[in-house]
C-alpha cells in the first residue's frame, strides 16, 4: 500500500488557470522523488497540494491510509506530517533570531522542555546552523538562510519533506551540504520529494523520477529508465543525463557488469 497517494487531482487557480490536472501519483515510505518538468509544468502547484495549502477541486489524497480533508482540523495534522521547504527561503524567515525560528514550528506542534531541547539540537547539527542561532535571520547569506529554512521544517518531525528547487543559487559546497542533510534524512527513513531543475543529481540521487508537463504527469518510474527515452525527454524539454550522453556517444553499456569490466586494466 503506497504511503502517500493522489488519486485524479485537478486543482484551478481563481483567475481559472488549470494548474494540475487529473495528477494520479503515488509514493512509498522512505522514497527519493525527484519531481522535473519545465517553468509552468505544475511542480510548485503540487507540492502546495501535497503539503495542504492547496486542496484539489477534484480526486483524492490519501497519505498514510487517511484520505486528507480541506477542514481546519485536517490541515493542521497534515502540517505536522508533510513539511514544505520553499525555493525561496525569504517566505519562511520571520523571527528575529535563527533559534527562534527554527523553534518555532516545534514550539507550535507542543515541543517544549527537555524534547524541544533535544530536537533543536538534532536540527541545527544535521543543518550545521548551531553557530548561526543568536544571528537575525537577515543578516546571512543565501546558503546559510536555506539552511535555516530547512532546520525549521525538520524542527517539526515531518515524515514527508518537499524541497521546490533545493539547489537553487547554491554554490558547490552549499549544494553538497544540502545533499548531505538530504542523506541523512533518507538514512531516517524519510520520504522525500525534491522538484529540480537539475536532471543529472536527479538521475544520480532519485529511486523515482516524476515528469510534469502542463499540470498533467506525463511519466513516473525510475530515473535510469525514463532519462534514456528520447521522445519522453524531447516531449518534456528536458534534457538526458550528461552520463548517458557521454556512455552513448561512446556507446558503452552503462550495466555494472559491462562497466566494471571497461575499467579493469
Amino acid at each position: 500500500m503506497p504511503y502517500l497517494e493522489l488519486e485524479n487531482i485537478s486543482f484551478e487557480y481563481p483567475n481559472q488557470t488549470l494548474a494540475l490536472d487529473q495528477v494520479s501519483l503515488s509514493i512509498e515510505k522512505g522514497q527519493k522523488v525527484a519531481v522535473v518538468g519545465e517553468n509552468g509544468s505544475g511542480k510548485s502547484s503540487l507540492f502546495l497540494c501535497l503539503c495542504g495549502i492547496h486542496y484539489g477541486q477534484t480526486g483524492r489524497y490519501i497519505l498514510d491510509g487517511v484520505e486528507q480533508k480541506c477542514k481546519r482540523k485536517d490541515k493542521n495534522k497534515l502540517f505536522r506530517k508533510v513539511g514544505y521547504v520553499f525555493q525561496d527561503p525569504e517566505v519562511q524567515l520571520f523571527a528575529s533570531t535563527v533559534e527562534k525560528d527554527i523553534s518555532f514550528g516545534a514550539i507550535n506542534a507542543g515541543m517544549k522542555g527537555k524534547e524541544l531541547d533535544e530536537c533543536m539540537n538534532e536540527v541545527m547539527e544535521m543543518t550545521q546552523t548551531r553557530e548561526l542561532r543568536k544571528k537575525p535571520p537577515h543578516q546571512l547569506s543565501y546558503g546559510q538562510k536555506k539552511r535555516v529554512a530547512i532546520a525549521g521544517v525538520l524542527a517539526c518531525k515531518p515524515e514527508v519533506l518537499l524541497l521546490d528547487e533545493p539547489f537553487a543559487w547554491l554554490d558547490n559546497i552549499q549544494k553538497k551540504n544540502t545533499i548531505q542533510v538530504l542523506d541523512d534524512l533518507h538514512e531516517q527513513n524519510k520520504t522525500i520529494i525534491i522538484s529540480t531543475h537539475d536532471i543529472n543529481f536527479a538521475y544520480e540521487w532519485a529511486d523515482k523520477l516524476v515528469v510534469m508537463k502542463g499540470g498533467r504527469i506525463i511519466a513516473s518510474g525510475h530515473p535510469k529508465n525514463l532519462l534514456e527515452d528520447e521522445s519522453l525527454l524531447e516531449s518534456s524539454g528536458l534534457e538526458m543525463p550528461l552520463i548517458l550522453q557521454l556512455s552513448k556517444k561512446l556507446n558503452l553499456d552503462l550495466r555494472p557488469n559491462s562497466m566494471a569490466e571497461f575499467f579493469t586494466v
